[in-house]
């Protein structure tokens, strides 16, 4: 069984996928997380004995090992550890991911997946809005904002955010192969001609151009992302947040054009 979620930020917004309110996880069930999986985070993680800790419950622990979890890269990952090396790039449903521990791999942009007999094109990376700081709402009981400072680079931000003309190369590579058709697509932000209908106000990301540039070229069943912290659904595209969806099948005898 497929399942579908969004940012879980490292644990911080996993709620929805812990035992209780994810009962029907068993052994062999797949769960596609749209980025910001936060699985690879701290910069400090080899010398920092509670960064560490912290890490490794999120990724054995809070993570069950039963279920195989397969993540785009966000915008909120560690980058530099995350393609640096750290993590071995591995064949897996007929592309490569990085594997981060045995149950769980980030798949690597740009490539198409066979899974449960259907085709995922895999393309992460977004802009962090949040880089050079924030006002959010907050989660406190007594509501008002907080105010997030702006990122550092090598601590809690890196370029490698956006995707490279590398990454859409490959992925034209690969959709080269399968005639520009697929079951499904998982991102982690959305079109830029899309984003209006989801949520504004967030300023230009060059990866919503990348995306743009597929979406008009691309033929697919749906197309499943993130980055957005909403849970809404507009024609074939799903923003997820705070759930948990199982996948539905792509069961159209002829899959429309995006365009």
């Amino acid at each position: 069984m497929i399942y579908v979620t969004g940012d879980l930020h490292g644990g911080e917004t996993s709620w929805h996928v812990s035992s209780a309110n994810f009962k029907p996880a068993k052994k062999g069930d797949i769960v596609l997380c749209c980025g910001d999986l936060g699985g690879v985070w701290y910069h400090d993680y080899h010398l920092n004995q509670d960064h560490r800790r912290q890490e490794d419950y999120f990724l054995e622990s809070r993570l069950r090992q039963r279920v195989t979890w397969l993540a785009v890269d966000g915008n909120h990952e560690n980058f530099a550890r995350l393609f640096g090396g750290e993590f071995p790039l591995v064949d897996l449903y007929g592309g490569h991911a990085y594997q981060v521990r045995k149950n769980v791999f980030y798949l690597k942009r740009g490539e198409v997946f066979t899974i449960e007999g259907e085709t995922f094109l895999a393309f992460g990376g977004a802009t962090s809005n949040d880089r050079f700081g924030a006002k959010i709402p907050s989660l406190g009981w007594e509501g008002g904002y907080d105010y997030l400072p702006p990122r550092k680079e090598g601590i809690n931000w890196w370029p490698e955010e956006l995707p490279t003309q590398e990454d859409y190369d490959n992925a034209c590579r690969n959709l080269d192969r399968v005639g520009w058709v697929v079951d499904h697509i998982v991102t982690h932000t959305c079109p830029a001609s899309l984003r209006p209908q989801f949520k504004s106000g967030h300023g230009s990301d060059p990866t919503e151009d990348i995306l743009q540039k597929l979406y008009e070229r691309l033929t697919f069943g749906s197309w499943h992302f993130g980055h957005l912290h909403i849970d809404k659904q507009v024609g074939k595209l799903t923003c997820h947040y705070n759930t948990v969806k199982r996948l539905a099948k792509n069961t159209a005898p002829e899959i429309q054009s995006s365009s």
